[in-house]
């Protein structure tokens, strides 16, 4: 037994395999680049406030500051892109200065999720306080490339965890 499509309908078929198979590999393209996948990142740890966040493979540590508050790591084929995160003993005037919550990590710790969008710099931090400390995290990069980086920025501030 066969079946007969016809001309028109053997050339829809076809047309709509293509079709198909074109907007498969497309959605296949459009995921992104692996800059959210777990193989391509390095935890910082900081064991002065108990902290740590995820930074991309490869990427340039700063010199940390004497008092080992935090760090910066940039992209090393574009040093404009820069994450950093750090701490700081709050004094006591959190409750008083705090800003409202609107991020919560995958750790369960809310935050202050702030975006800043300037003619040159664009910028995400994240602080959150906790037992007394202050800590923050943040990317920056040049506002043109901003969205290229917006998602793994983001994916970074969701996992930065404290520690007790």
């Amino acid at each position: 037994m066969s079946i007969h499509f016809g001309n028109l309908s053997r050339k829809s078929f076809v047309f709509n395999g293509l079709l198909g198979a074109g907007l498969i590999t497309l959605l296949w393209g459009c995921q992104g680049n692996n800059r959210t996948s777990v193989g391509n990142w390095q935890t910082y740890r900081n064991d002065r406030f108990g902290f740590e966040f995820l930074y991309p493979d490869g990427w340039v540590a700063s010199n940390p500051p004497e008092n080992r508050d935090g760090i910066a790591f940039s992209n090393p084929e574009n040093p404009d892109v820069e994450i950093r995160g750090w701490a700081t003993a709050d004094l006591g005037n959190s409750a008083k200065n705090a800003a409202p919550s609107n991020f919560t990590t995958q750790q369960g710790l809310s935050g202050n999720l702030e975006i800043k969008i300037d003619a040159k710099l664009s910028s995400m931090q994240v602080t959150i306080v906790r037992n007394k400390i202050r800590y923050f995290w943040g990317g920056t990069s040049p506002s043109q490339e901003f969205d290229s980086y917006y998602q793994s920025f983001y994916y970074i501030a969701s996992r930065f965890k404290v520690s007790s």
